[in-house]
């Protein structure tokens, strides 16, 4: 990520007239010139690199978004009750901070969304992050610092030797355990919040789990030359477990995003490995 300087932008253009310094009207203007800030802005890298967006989207091929800094209307955002009753107050703060307003925080791909959700937190509360983790090791739940600016990207650059990127953003896998090419789709985060949302309906009505099949009619798009819904619904209840596997694989070696795992060591155990930033409550609601 990289700030950009707004200063040349600001100033761009004519010189203003300036009043008579003596006039009510120059007082006014100075008074109000004390708290014209200009928001500094943000350019994010995005780890898709705009690959998997269909000529359509307005992140096509565009490998940088721009977000403006956090400022205090997305304190607000973030504090509404209302918002967060209904689970919508980090999409609404994300989408307040976007430049470019044709960009939708629900049509984002994950890793790119995810990648925004940290360079926000970087602007508004800085990089580092104190938390609670627990450790994988002796179980014990202890404090752990992390350094957010020093996450990297995932960008799967290279595609699998059986996979083809089209031209609408998705990408086509070649099954080696049967005899099919199916045309396969990176989620949005509007998909993972329907997933989500399904998933809990089901638990509360006590339904059987469908996890795997609801994710596989998500990712799935097109089986062979047919793109009719009906025959994607179907391959997916039939599909051998092999071929299941191979196609969530290969979403997972493709799906770009931000690598949120760094090393830790457990201050009770000693134990040292690599673990992920838990994004809990206070990642944008900081204690301190």
């Amino acid at each position: 990520m990289s700030q950009r300087n707004n200063l040349e932008r600001a100033l761009g253009g004519p010189a203003p007239v300036v009043p008579d310094q003596g006039s009510p009207a120059a007082a006014q203007q100075g008074a109000g010139e004390m708290f014209s800030f200009v928001t500094p802005t943000e350019f994010v890298d995005l780890p898709s690199k705009g690959q998997f967006y269909s000529s359509e989207h307005p992140l096509h091929d565009e490998e940088v978004v721009e977000i403006r800094h956090m400022t205090a209307k997305e304190e607000d955002i973030l504090t509404s009750e209302s918002l967060l009753r209904r689970g919508v107050a980090v999409d609404r703060m994300l989408q307040s901070l976007l430049v470019n307003k044709e960009v939708k925080i629900g049509d984002l791909l994950i890793g790119d969304k995810n990648a925004l959700i940290v360079a926000a937190r970087i602007t508004g509360f800085g990089p580092h992050y104190d938390t609670m983790v627990g450790c994988p090791a002796c179980g014990e739940t202890v404090s752990n610092p992390f350094d957010l600016s020093e996450l990297d990207l995932v960008d799967h650059a290279d595609l699998p030797s059986n996979t083809t990127l089209n031209e609408d953003g998705t990408f086509t896998l070649q099954l080696e355990s049967v005899d099919f090419a199916v045309q396969m789709r990176l989620l949005t985060g509007a998909d993972e919040k329907r997933w989500s949302k399904k998933k809990t309906k089901k638990k509360k009505l006590k339904l059987p789990d469908s996890t795997i099949t609801d994710q596989l009619k998500l990712i799935v798009v097109g089986v062979e030359d047919s793109r009719d819904p009906a025959v994607i619904s179907n391959f997916v209840d039939a599909v051998p477990t092999r071929a299941s596997r191979e196609i969530r694989a290969a979403y997972e070696s493709v799906m770009p995003n931000i690598d949120l795992h760094q090393e830790f060591t457990c201050p009770e155990c000693h134990h040292e490995g690599r673990i992920a930033v838990p994004l809990t409550a206070n990642f944008f609601w900081p204690d301190t």
